[in-house]
This record gives C-alpha cells, sequence and structure tokens, in this order.
C-alpha cells in the first residue's frame, strides 16, 4: 500500500510543537528556556532541566514509548560507524547536504532559516558532532550527550516551524520541517550514506546496511517521526527515498544558493595541498551524479580517474 505522502507535508511534531508554542509564547517563560537549556550539557544534567522545565517530561514519555533500541542492531550499526567514521563524516558534507538541498520545497525552508548559508561551516559542525554524539558507544550513559542532542534537535525543529510560520510562508509547500522532509532527512544519514561508500569502493554487507538503517529510524522516532516513514530494511528505504526524491527533487534558487555557500565553506577550510578547490565540487558532482548536481548548479568539474581509485584503494583496506 502507497503512503499518503501529501498527508504527512501536513504534520509536524504535535508533541514538539505544543512544548515551543507554551514557551515562546511568552518572553519570560522563553527565557527561561533558553537558560535552561544553555546549562543542560550532558545527560547528567536532565534531571536538573526536568526541575526547570517539567512539560520536557514528554520527551522521556516519548523515549518510553518508542523502547529501546535492539542492542545487537545498535552494536553492529556502533561498530560499522567506527570502522568507516572518517568517510561517513565527509559523505555528510559531500553528499547528504546537497542530497537535502535537491528537493526543492524542503530547500525553501533551509534557506529561510538563513543560518544554513549564512553560517556553513558552524553548520556542518553541529552536524558532526550530532552523528558523533549518536554513534558513542557510551552516548546515552550519564555522561554522554546523546539524549540532550536528540531533545535540542528535535526542539529546533519545532522552534523552526514556529517562526517561519509567523513569516511569509507560501502554505501551499505543505509545514516547514514536516514529517516528509523529516523522512528525507533521516534517510540522508543512513541509505544515502551507504550509497556513498558503496560508490567509492566499500562493499557493505546486507547485515550493517540493515543495521544502520534500523538504527537511524530508531533515531528518526525520537526525533518525532511517524512510525510509517521509517523504513525497517533497505526495500523500504530505497522504496522510500525513490518516493521523495521523485516528488520533490527539481531546480530551486534556494538549492543553488545552499549549494553555492556549501561549496564556498569547503573551498575556505581547503588548504589545497591534497585537492583543488575545483576537485571538491568534482568530487561533489561524483557523489550525487550529474542529473541532481545538474538541479543544484554543482560545477561541472572532474574527479580526476587517479583519485577515484585511490578512494577505492583506501577502501579495500580499511
Amino acid at each position: 500500500m502507497a503512503l499518503d505522502l501529501d498527508k504527512f507535508r501536513q504534520v509536524g511534531d504535535p508533541l514538539a510543537d505544543d512544548f515551543i508554542a507554551n514557551y515562546f509564547s511568552n518572553a519570560d517563560n522563553k527565557k527561561k528556556l533558553d537558560l535552561a537549556l544553555s546549562k543542560l550539557k550532558t545527560n547528567a544534567n536532565w534531571v536538573d532541566f526536568l526541575a526547570e522545565i517539567p512539560e520536557a517530561i514528554f520527551f522521556d514519555e516519548e523515549l518510553k514509548r518508542i523502547g529501546l533500541v535492539d542492542l545487537k542492531i545498535k552494536n553492529t550499526a556502533l561498530e560499522f560507524y567506527s570502522k568507516k567514521s572518517t568517510y561517513i563524516l565527509q559523505l555528510l558534507g559531500l553528499l547528504s547536504l546537497p542530497y537535502c538541498y535537491a528537493a526543492a520545497d524542503g530547500a525553501m525552508v533551509l534557506y529561510q532559516t538563513e543560518r544554513m548559508y549564512k553560517d556553513v561551516a558552524k553548520r556542518l559542525e553541529e552536524t558532526g558532532m550530532f552523528v558523533a554524539s549518536m554513534m558513542n558507544p557510551k552516548g546515552f550513559d550519564e555522561t554522554g550527550d546523546a539524549k540532550v542532542q536528540l531533545f535540542k534537535v528535535r526542539l529546533m525543529h519545532a522552534a523552526g516551524r514556529y517562526y517561519i510560520l509567523k513569516g511569509n510562508w507560501d502554505d501551499n509547500l505543505g509545514l516547514p520541517v514536516n514529517q516528509e522532509d523529516l523522512a528525507g532527512t533521516n534517510l540522508s544519514f543512513s541509505l544515502i550514506v551507504i550509497r556513498g561508500l558503496r560508490k567509492i569502493g566499500f562493499t557493505i554487507s546486507y547485515q550493517e546496511q540493515m543495521a544502520y538503517i534500523n538504527y537511524w529510524s530508531w533515531i528518526g522516532a525520537a526525533l518525532g517521526l511517524t512510525p510509517e516513514l521509517l523504513p525497517q530494511n533497505g526495500k523500504q528505504a530505497l522504496d522510500l527515498e525513490k518516493a521523495i526524491s521523485g516528488r520533490h527533487f527539481k531546480p530551486s534558487l534556494a538549492g543553488k544558493q545552499l549549494i553555492k555557500s556549501l561549496l564556498q565553506c569547503f573551498y575556505n577550510l581547503n588548504d589545497r595541498k591534497q585537492i583543488k578547490n575545483v576537485e571538491i565540487a568534482g568530487f561533489m558532482r561524483f557523489l550525487l551524479g550529474d542529473k541532481i548536481s545538474d538541479m543544484l548548479d554543482v560545477p561541472k568539474e572532474k574527479f580526476p580517474v587517479s583519485k577515484q581509485l585511490l578512494l577505492k584503494l583506501k577502501a579495500t583496506v580499511s
């Protein structure tokens, strides 16, 4: 049975949205929340945070409802990440983010938040920290911060909806940061990363693929995604990705501006000792493929065959 994705474009995250509306509608309440969040650094701080912000108990109740992720799945996913973390973090910036920008309606939300193109380096750093927290074997211990990171990202999405809806938002695009767009983003961290690893030469077992997708589906549930949009195997992930990309991937001014800012960030960070700026664009095009790259105006540079072979060689010995 096909999913009614149009329906999910009208759905946000009611629990987090109500929480944010409650605190953001009053200046004193918002100030209180901001201060409490600034002190919420690790999971050990959660009890004190709840004492100040008792309504945040909804997140504990959600985690209890979702249940713990299967330990075997989690351990396989964490081991998979540990062995390939350097490549995965690179792919998040060079493949996963551009993949999200190709979804024109979702790109408009990212563009309106401004941080995605005015503070790209900080956004990349935050994304890397979030993934590292999720993949830390001790991330959910008292000394870790995985639970805190999940909560803060969930609130960030709700805050984005709250502010964007107060502006000049086109309702025909659905809710900003809606369930369908969140599902596409979740796939960019799992299926799309696996696709990128294979493209640069890694051999990934079915067990590894299943575990990584399943673990990210659990993370998605903790971030407020409905179970219908959380794939439990490779076929479900592929079918969902095809449906979402088929509906939304097209050229857009927002997507092109986001890519331009992202590439400029990489250029600024590049010391040009091992790779030229044009090769960064070429690598991005190599990963995305020409069809999506052309939608986003990724420069038509070639990624040298010699470096493609070097990547594959590194993959075989990693």
